[in-house]
C-alpha cells in the first residue's frame, strides 16, 4: 500500500513482470480513471482485482449492498483491464451452510451476465478453515466446485490459491480436472499452519510443493496468470523494492522448469 502505483508499474515492467494484481482500496486512493491510464501507459496487464463478496452479511453489508458493490467492482475491473474479480463468499454469520450457499449462488447468478458483458471473470476463492470467522464458509475444492456447477456460467470460476488448497487430498493428481474451472492461480508459500491473516512467505521459503503445482497446471493446459499473493507481515516490513525483487527471484524456479506463462506481483503491495 505504501508504494505509489506510478512508481510501482515501471519498476515491475523493468523486472520483467507482465502483469499486476490490484487491491481495490489502493486503486480507490488515486481513482480508477487515473489508475487505468497509468496501467495503459505502462503496458502492463492486470491479473486480478480484489475483493468483492461478503454476500452472507458478515461485514456489515446487506446482501443487496454486496451485490451492488460487486457490480461496481466489475465496472472498475473492466476499466482497469483486469481479467478477474476475486470473490470471497462471506462467513456463515449464524446462517446454515445451506443458506450461505444459496446466497452466494444467487449473487453469482445475478452478477455473471453483467461480468460477461464487461469481459470480466468472477473467481471464487475458497480459504482455509482458519479464515472462516471473517472471510468465507467455503474451504474445500469439492464444496467450491459444487457451487460453481450450480451457478453454471462461463464467467464464473475458481481462484486457486496454493496457500489455502495445497493440503487437499490428491491435489497434484486432481489439477487437470480443475483447469477448466480455474480462472487464476494465486501463489504464496507457507512454513506452518496459519497463525494470523498475514503469515505467508515467498515461494521457496516454505513447504508447499509449488513447482509441482505450477508444472501440473501448465502441462494440463492452464494458460492464465500466476498471481503472487504474499500476504505477509514479515514481507511487508521490507522495502517495496526488496519485495518486488524477492517475488521476481522466487518465480525463476518455475520459469526454468516449465514453459513460462504470465507472472505478476502480489496485489497486496
Amino acid at each position: 500500500m505504501r508504494w505509489l502505483l506510478a512508481e510501482e508499474l515501471p519498476h515491475l515492467k523493468a523486472l520483467g513482470f507482465d502483469g499486476i494484481g490490484l487491491w481495490r482500496p489502493k486503486v480507490s486512493e488515486i481513482g480508477e480513471e487515473a489508475a487505468a491510464e497509468m496501467i495503459r501507459d505502462a503496458d502492463v496487464g492486470v491479473a486480478s482485482l480484489s475483493f468483492v463478496g461478503g454476500f452472507t452479511g458478515r461485514n456489515g453489508f446487506s446482501y443487496r449492498d454486496a451485490v451492488a458493490d460487486g457490480r461496481d467492482a466489475i465496472l472498475d475491473a473492466a476499466l482497469l483491464g483486469a481479467e478477474n474479480v476475486i470473490v470471497v463468499g462471506g462467513s456463515r454469520n449464524f446462517h446454515t451452510v445451506a443458506h450461505c450457499r444459496r446466497l452466494v449462488t444467487q449473487a453469482l447468478g445475478e452478477l455473471s451476465e453483467f461480468a460477461m458483458l464487461h469481459g470480466v471473470k468472477l473467481s471464487l476463492l475458497p480459504m482455509l478453515n482458519f479464515f472462516s470467522p471473517t472471510w468465507t464458509f467455503l474451504h474445500t475444492i469439492d464444496d467450491t466446485l459444487d457451487l460453481l456447477r450450480q451457478v453454471n456460467h462461463p464467467a464464473v470460476g475458481l481462484a486457486f490459491d496454493t496457500y489455502h488448497l495445497w493440503r487437499e487430498p490428491r491435489l497434484i493428481e486432481r489439477i487437470p480436472q480443475l483447469v477448466p474451472f480455474t480462472n487464476v492461480v494465486q501463489i504464496s508459500d507457507s512454513r506452518r499452519a496459519p497463525q494470523t491473516d498475514s503469515d505467508r512467505c515467498f515461494p521457496g521459503e516454505g513447504c508447499i510443493p509449488l513447482t509441482d503445482i505450477v508444472r501440473k497446471f501448465q502441462h494440463a493446459g492452464y494458460a492464465g496468470y500466476f498471481d503472487l499473493q504474499v500476504w505477509s507481515d514479515e514481507g511487508w516490513a521490507k522495502s517495496s523494492e526488496e519485495v518486488s525483487r524477492l517475488c521476481h527471484d522466487s518465480v525463476q524456479c518455475f520459469n526454468s522448469t516449465t514453459e513460462a506463462t504470465h507472472s505478476v506481483l502480489p496485489n497486496t503491495l
